[in-house]
């Protein structure tokens, strides 16, 4: 490969960007000698003040946007987005805006938007952030769904787009984040609903923190203990001895330390119950060996009885679910060899069905024993999961707003309508209204494709028209007779689908998004509806990944970095990571950075 000292100088760049390296320290003298050993030519080409670095950084940006355009208006699908915000190291605040979407070969890429926020937090100062990103990709006629969590003023945000984007429907687009649905259901199991105590919480003192923590069950009781274990290394250290001399409720030797929960986070709850249970017997050793090195200390009122380890494993045993499907939900349903598998939105009722029959089953053998009055469950975990149940059936039913949830599902093929036929046929007024929604959400966006594809039609027949020999071929397969009867109705590709069910073969498809782009020549409209659908995710976990590289790039060391530089490299970090670029065929000029500063 011929040197390109144009292509040397991006690369120089984007090894800034992925490594997340100092532009001071990418400038300093001693850097310029260990890159240019042995080939001193190279030093004209590398940056000779931090500002040259950053001005290629954001030009780097500028130049590869149009590529990047590009690649957005060849897509199969819609363009959906996922929105999120975040405040990083030094306080400021972002935005995160990834687009989701099915490129012209046929596989999901990213976008991403990094925006500041200046403003307040209402749908009005959101839409401002978001609306700008938006035109910047002219993306506007081609808007699909919104993942965002259920934050009132994310509605009230897609209320204000659609008054720039009359295509938006502010609540049959909207898909609410699983996770952030899942987070508050477990915080209703674990501790019946948090915000007013969670404020609580983060403003008292570590003595008032014990106590509020001691009103909250056993749950409360354990994050008390292990809190105080682990406050200092003399108590970690005599409960570690304690290990030394016991085994793990598996029958395993292990050292090490508790979990802490991380206050009001559920799966570092889950994880602190998990790890308490498998040390069980070192925890019970230690609590019966312990003295009390002062008469005020309270720490033996946080210590757990065999009926709180009956509570823990109860709590742990309902809470794996929970924990599992987080994991499969927030996997990349955008990934390569996983589109429209785990993490895409056809999962969100699937999962939601799932949990709330976990909790049903345990709701009615509460209510069975309340009954029975005999070998009733834990007051404090039966409380808690009534509370988790009232509040996934109050989302559940927020899903009927859009009808993304169900069609999802419905054009599964593995799955197809037949799954409310087997899963809800106790309640056959909600599977027709259900079936009357599809259908005339199906014909609302045929009607729109086909009047768009009908203007090419026209277009076309005007150069093409038919020929003499192909009217004499067509001509033996008419007919002069009368038509009598009744016209033969026409079915359309929807219902065509609704009359099947799932073949041996559907059903082993794991892939809805690859099996959909396979079925695009046999299915022109339906499919184009299930790509829309299959390239939506069901929670917004790219934007708390992203979130995650942003904490890397904002540190103490480098936290004066302008807003556009973040944006610059925060944008063009996702695109490299993601390979948006591979396989496209690039300009040769686009490499070509400003000189130095």
């Amino acid at each position: 490969m011929p040197f390109n000292e144009d292509e040397y100088k991006q690369k120089l760049v984007d090894w800034v960007i992925q490594l997340r390296l100092s532009y001071r320290e990418v400038t300093d003298e001693a850097t310029t000698e260990l890159l240019t050993y042995g080939k001193p030519s190279l030093a004209r080409l590398l940056p000779s003040h931090h500002s040259t670095l950053l001005q290629w950084v954001r030009s780097s940006l500028a130049t590869r946007l149009p590529l990047v355009i590009g690649l957005v208006q060849s897509a199969l699908s819609n363009i959906n987005l996922s929105i999120d915000g975040w405040r990083a190291h030094n306080r400021r605040e972002y935005v995160a805006i990834c687009a989701h979407f099915v490129d012209g070969n046929g596989h999901p890429r990213t976008l991403l938007g990094f925006p500041r926020r200046h403003g307040g937090h209402t749908g009005d100062d959101l839409a401002a952030l978001v609306k700008p990103v938006i035109l910047q990709y002219s993306i506007g006629e081609k808007l699909g769904s919104f993942v965002m969590d259920n934050a009132a003023d994310n509605g009230k945000c897609l209320e204000a787009l659609q008054r720039s984007f009359v295509s938006i429907d502010p609540e049959a687009d909207r898909i609410r984040c699983i996770g952030h649905i899942i987070n508050l259901v477990v915080k209703a199991l674990l501790f019946g609903g948090v915000s007013a105590w969670e404020k609580r919480v983060l403003e008292a003192s570590e003595e008032q923190r014990t106590a509020l923590w001691s009103v909250k069950g056993v749950v409360g009781k354990l994050h008390n203990l292990v809190n105080y274990i682990n406050r200092n290394d003399a108590r970690r250290e005599v409960l570690r001895a304690r290990m030394r001399v016991t085994k793990t409720s598996d029958g395993k030797l292990f050292v090490g330390v508790l979990l802490k929960d991380g206050g009001i986070r559920w799966n570092a709850t889950y994880y602190m119950i998990e790890r308490a249970l498998r040390c069980r017997p070192a925890i019970d050793l230690y609590q019966a060996q312990w003295k009390s090195p002062d008469k005020d200390d309270k720490h033996e009122n946080d210590f757990l009885t065999d009926a709180d380890w009956h509570e823990l494993e109860l709590f742990y045993t309902l809470l794996q679910p929970f924990e599992r499907l987080t994991k499969r939900l927030q996997g990349r349903a955008d990934g390569e060899g996983n589109e429209g598998g785990q993490g895409s939105v056809w999962q969100v009722l699937y999962a939601m069905d799932f949990l709330l029959t976990k909790l049903e089953t345990v709701k009615e053998e509460i209510d069975t024993m309340n009954v029975e009055s005999d070998g009733a469950l834990p007051p404090y975990y039966s409380c808690g999961v009534l509370a988790a149940w009232s509040k996934i059936n109050t989302y559940y039913e927020l899903t009927d707003q859009s009808p993304i949830y169900r069609m999802a599902i419905a054009l599964h093929p593995a799955y197809q309508f037949e799954y409310f036929r087997e899963k809800w046929w106790r309640r056959e007024e909600w599977i027709k209204t259900a079936e009357k929604e599809l259908t005339a959400y199906y014909d609302r966006f045929a009607a729109i494709m086909v009047a768009t594809e009908h203007v090419d039609q026209v277009e076309t027949s005007r150069s093409s028209s038919p020929t003499i020999d192909d009217e004499f071929d067509a001509w033996g397969h008419t007919t002069d007779r009368p038509h009598r009867g009744k016209r033969r109705k026409v079915e359309t590709e929807w219902e065509m689908w609704m009359k099947q069910v799932p073949s041996r073969e559907d059903m082993n498809v794991k892939n809805p998004l690859a099996s959909w782009v396979e079925r695009r020549h046999v299915w022109p409209v339906l499919s184009k509806l299930a790509l829309n659908i299959f390239s939506t995710l069901a929670m917004s976990a790219e934007a708390e990944r992203v979130f995650s590289d942003g904490s890397e790039l904002i540190t103490d060391k480098r936290n004066g970095l302008g807003d556009d530089t973040v944006e610059a490299e925060m944008i063009q970090k996702n695109w490299i990571t993601l390979g948006i670029f591979r396989g496209v065929a690039t300009p040769r000029d686009l490499y070509k950075l400003p000189d130095q500063a």
